[in-house]
């Protein structure tokens, strides 16, 4: 006999490592739909999180956590989904964002705005905006679409890098006789080498961020197996001159930042060291996509040989 089978929806009753036992189980999982990231970013009056999951018993069938910011001046709340949500299915998809919509919309109020994930493939995405467009979402078309490359892991690494475009290529192998020294790795002691680096970048360029550093620093202090950054570092001599801060999450791994130093990076040429340093490391790890972040040049160079 079939078990008939019930959904069942949920809200704020995880602790944090329910949460990271739960979300862990789908491959899309990623570091903005992480406990630390939300709570993190939450702190200070008006500020909170939502979490919320569709079950099948005790089976999680979809989970998203959302960052809120009330306006109580105007009477007004937003919940930010970003990156989610993480989904089984097309059927769990739909009856999730339906139950979230009901009870953000109307049970809190709030205006319910998502950042959907690329599922990295054409048909999937379509879907996944179908199913926001079934529920009257309207899309903002003054947003700025995330912008990568994408790389399937699953040939060899050989074959991976024969794939990638030959002026990347060039530039790699040009990197490779700089005589940078590369070495990661997880501890916060790494993160901190990364920020120095990426505080020359910015004291040369002085431009806008909306990354917190000090935030994310307490991330890597408090990762656990199950959440893994892979931090490295490019040094000439005594000196560090490229960094990036990977992100392992699900069965991808997010290039998350990346700095290098002004003075030395037309003629060092670390990001290419660092960017391949990633795959090799994903692929070692048994991840099924690298995703060179949101990196438009990157993406332009290796695109056309890998389908980005």
């Amino acid at each position: 006999m079939n078990r008939e089978r019930t959904h069942e929806f949920r809200t704020n009753e995880w602790t944090r490592e329910e949460w990271i036992d739960l979300s862990n189980q789908f491959p899309s999982m990623n570091i903005y739909q992480r406990w630390d990231y939300a709570e993190l970013h939450s702190g200070g009056k008006n500020r909170s999180v939502i979490r919320a999951g569709l079950f099948d018993g005790q089976i999680p069938l979809a989970l998203a956590q959302m960052r809120v910011k009330k306006l109580p001046i105007l009477g007004v709340g937003v919940a930010e989904l970003e990156w989610g949500p993480l989904y089984r299915g097309t059927e769990e998809l739909k009856a999730f964002l339906g139950a979230l919509k009901n009870e953000v919309n109307n049970g809190l109020g709030y205006e319910l705005r998502v950042h959907p994930k690329s599922t990295y493939h054409d048909e999937g995405d379509a879907f996944v905006r179908g199913a926001l467009e079934d529920l009257d979402f309207e899309w903002d078309l003054g947003e700025r679409p995330y912008q990568t490359v994408i790389l399937d892991l699953g040939p060899d690494l050989e074959d991976l890098y024969g794939n990638l475009h030959g002026s990347w290529r060039r530039q790699h192998r040009k990197a490779e006789r700089s005589g940078l020294v590369l070495v990661s790795g997880s501890a916060v002691e790494f993160f901190d080498r990364f920020s120095g680096v990426y505080d020359q970048m910015w004291q040369s360029k002085q431009f806008i961020t909306g990354v917190r550093h000090p935030i994310i620093r307490e991330m890597v202090e408090k990762s656990s197996e199950k959440e893994t950054f892979h931090i490295s570092i490019a040094s000439l001599g005594e000196r560090d001159v490229g960094a990036s801060v990977g992100v392992q999450c699900g069965d991808s791994l997010l290039y998350f930042l990346g700095a290098s130093a002004p003075d030395l990076r037309n003629d060092c040429q670390p990001g290419y060291l660092l960017h391949w340093n990633n795959v090799k490391h994903a692929k070692q790890a048994g991840l099924v996509w690298y995703d060179g972040g949101d990196r438009v040049q990157t993406a332009e160079r290796a695109r056309r040989s890998n389908g980005g």
